[in-house]
């Protein structure tokens, strides 16, 4: 079967609008997306020196805040589950671990007062932030019905995946391998410690720190968290992907990303951490997988 000059080109045209419903020319889905969630299309991606294949799905384009979670909470309370809001409630003690003598007004108000609502919350067990996509899970179903999939906490490999932006081998969300724009402005909410305070260990191949207690950690525009959105999204339109909270994955016992107190070599899409316990570094945003129609 033969095909016409004009039948051709009506074929590629055909082909080319299909693929502009998925990905517009900037990287950005035109795929209608539940609200607060970005489309993150189907790919491979390069981790810890594999190559990786992911399905298409969506993430939050923000780390869940304390006003979210409170939502959560509050709604098993009203429901007169109290013995689940008591065991899902964040451990706000927990933001005396280490050395500051100042973190009493975090625990009395960084998750209740209305002044942090749009900060990400922490301090939560990985139970607590499984209850609450299955929570979220439930209120989508009952807006859009069937059309919405079971809201979880994402894989490693899905996570690296939309943290790099649709940028291949990138280190960092933004595509570049600097912590600095071109103004010098920071890109992300981390611990920033001074090039005098790191060398080379000849030895073990490794960069070391040699000393953090001049680390700058208001240098970046954030004491400790930020208020989430707040530096530039990647090319998938999600926000704070390096640094802020290190955020939980379906792999238990890490967290990934970095948080506000990780060093920039500690905030790249492939970092990790150990999570065993609630934490102050800690958050964490859910997924939605995309059930192609």
């Amino acid at each position: 079967m033969k095909i016409s000059k004009s039948g051709f080109f009506l074929l590629l045209s055909l082909a080319m609008i299909v693929l502009a419903s998925f990905v517009s020319p900037n990287g950005k889905n035109k795929i209608k997306s539940p609200d607060g969630f970005a489309f993150i299309p189907m790919g491979s991606t390069t981790i810890d020196t594999s190559t990786v294949s992911v399905q298409a799905f969506f993430m939050s384009k923000n780390e869940v805040t304390n006003k979210q979670y409170r939502t959560f909470l509050n709604d098993l309370k009203v429901a007169g589950d109290l013995e689940s809001f008591k065991k899902y409630y964040p451990d706000t003690t927990r933001w005396n671990i280490g050395k500051s003598s100042f973190n009493q007004p975090m625990v009395d108000n960084y998750f209740c007062h209305p002044a942090y609502d749009n900060y990400p919350v922490v301090n939560i067990s990985r139970e607590g932030a499984e209850q609450y996509c299955k929570w979220l899970t439930k209120k989508l179903k009952s807006q859009f019905g069937k059309s919405i999939n079971d809201v979880r906490l994402p894989f490693r490999e899905e996570w690296i995946m939309a943290a790099r932006g649709g940028h291949h081998l990138a280190d960092y969300p933004w595509g570049g391998p600097y912590l600095r724009n071109y103004k010098g402005c920071f890109l992300c909410n981390f611990k920033v410690i001074g090039a005098e305070q790191v060398t080379y260990n000849s030895d073990t191949k490794k960069y070391e720190v040699q000393s953090e207690t001049t680390a700058c950690y208001h240098c970046d525009g954030a004491f400790h968290t930020s208020i989430v959105g707040h530096y530039s999204p990647n090319d998938f339109g999600l926000f704070d992907m390096a640094g802020n909270v290190a955020e939980l994955v379906q792999q238990e016992g890490i967290a990934v990303g970095g948080s506000w107190n990780s060093p920039g070599n500690d905030v790249r899409v492939e970092s990790t951490m150990k999570f065993d316990s609630p934490s102050p570094f800690v958050g964490f945003r859910p997924v939605i997988t995309y059930l192609a129609k």
